[in-house]
């Protein structure tokens, strides 16, 4: 399979000049929906890497796209699947799960919000945590759900990892996040906090993303299929994002000012 150098999606200047890829992986089980992810989200990239846990074959009309790079596998990578594969520092990559529905613009306009704050000591997504500590109602962790409506992006501690945007060399490598198996969120999160990167939410309307579960697998996303007991790094990496001193948390990011070429 040729590899994909250049890229044919359009981004303005500050943006990442690589390649725009899409990562995802999936499990048997996920077998009837992964393909809506993939019908939305190849079209808006240069290349997509799927990795199948627990298969041993290749659909052959995914097998066939030279856009695709299927990675099959025996062992269940989980979450981890999304790292397996390396990308170039300049690329833009966008982490994707197999049970979210995407939009048809969802890459061009992840690109354009993500370059009005900076790609630089910065990742993206859309649904995040943050922690409040204290003893008093309201305390833990908060969530907002990639579904929420977000009139502007706002700052947290921790991205899901199934909507997040990022420059490639944000994306840790698999063997860096090989500790947090079956946590894949807490792993990213720590890795780039440690970089001296800042997470963040990117505005959107409500339901412009969506949770794309059906019934009758809705069990495959609260079984073992996905999550794990926390392992000690787990369980200190949480401690160590909830005790960092960022001072980003729930606020707006400054956005780059366009210059007068960008403006026309």
């Amino acid at each position: 399979m040729a590899a994909v150098t250049r890229t044919r999606i359009y981004r303005r200047s500050g943006a990442p000049r690589g390649i725009v890829r899409a990562h995802m992986a999936t499990f048997p089980a996920r077998a009837g929906i992964f393909r809506r992810v993939v019908d939305a989200i190849l079209p808006q990239v240069d290349r997509m890497v799927i990795v199948f846990n627990e298969m041993d074959e290749v659909p052959a009309d995914i097998a066939a796209n030279d856009r695709i790079e299927a990675i099959t596998t025996d062992r269940d990578t989980k979450d981890l699947g999304r790292f397996f594969m390396p990308p170039e520092p300049d690329d833009i990559v966008f982490l994707v799960d197999d049970d979210i529905l995407y939009p048809s613009d969802y890459v061009p306009q992840s690109i354009e919000r993500a370059t009005l704050i900076g790609w630089e000591g910065n990742v993206f997504g859309y649904g995040g945590m943050n922690h409040r500590g204290g003893d008093q109602q309201g305390t833990g962790w908060q969530a907002t759900g990639m579904s929420q409506a977000l009139p502007s992006a706002r700052g947290v501690r921790m991205l899901g990892t199934g909507s997040v945007v990022a420059r490639g060399d944000a994306v840790p490598s698999f063997s860096e996040m090989a500790p947090y198996f079956g946590h894949a969120d807490v792993g990213f999160a720590l890795l780039n906090l440690r970089a001296g990167r800042k997470a963040w939410m990117l505005p959107r309307a409500e339901r412009w993303l969506r949770d794309g579960m059906t019934p009758e697998l809705e069990a495959s996303s609260v079984s073992g299929t996905l999550r794990t007991r926390p392992t000690l790094p787990v369980i200190a990496g949480i401690g160590e994002i909830i005790a960092a001193p960022l001072d980003h948390i729930g606020m707006a990011p400054r956005t780059r000012t366009k210059t007068a070429q960008e403006a026309t």
